[in-house]
């Protein structure tokens, strides 16, 4: 069984009062976009933690038996909580678990599947996105990380842990797929 973490519980803090996971773009919400993507890949299963305006935020969340929607009350402490939120979650079957975000709304389908399709012939190691020589996200990592990335603190994902690890690049080479909207200025095309 594949999963995927999709983080969906941060402020917005970049984008004032407007949380800019329910902003529109290409006529949906960034993280209908996010869940989609995710809907439409080998995914079996799809943990979206919450956070911030949670109630709101479900709203554009599909209803779907892939989905499995948890509130992180300690959102405001950073992303290392919703991850192992995410990781408590796992179905026991999971072979490998996507980290992944919610304000990334061009990142196809097919790039999922790829990863996945990576992950086959290097099932014991992350299969890590690099755009440019910088790794970026999403990470697909394989179910014998759990116990590492349950050590995580803060606003931090697993970059540093990764560093010290063997991993699979993939190197992607449009920086649309990958671009995260943090700010008003991007959500403009």
């Amino acid at each position: 069984m594949i999963a995927a973490i999709l983080l969906a519980a941060g402020t917005s803090s970049r984008t004032g009062k407007k949380h800019k996971l329910l902003l529109p773009y290409k006529k949906k919400s960034i993280v209908a976009h996010s869940i989609n993507n995710l809907l439409n890949s080998n995914v079996d299963r799809i943990i979206v933690i919450v956070g911030k305006s949670q109630h709101e935020v479900k709203k554009h969340i599909a209803q779907h038996k892939k989905i499995k929607i948890y509130y992180n009350q300690s959102y405001r402490s950073g992303m290392a909580s919703s991850i192992k939120i995410g990781m408590k979650h796992l179905p026991r079957k999971t072979k490998s678990f996507f980290i992944t975000l919610a304000d990334m709304p061009n990142l196809e389908s097919k790039y999922f599947n790829t990863m996945i399709k990576v992950s086959k012939n290097n099932s014991n190691i992350p299969i890590v996105t690099y755009f440019q020589k910088k790794q970026v996200n999403p990470v697909l990592f394989p179910y014998s990380f759990k116990k590492k990335l349950m050590t995580l603190q803060g606003d931090r994902g697993a970059k540093l842990m990764l560093q010290e690890e063997k991993i699979k690049k993939i190197n992607i080479k449009k920086f649309n797929l990958i671009k995260d909207f943090d700010t008003l200025k991007d959500f403009k095309q």
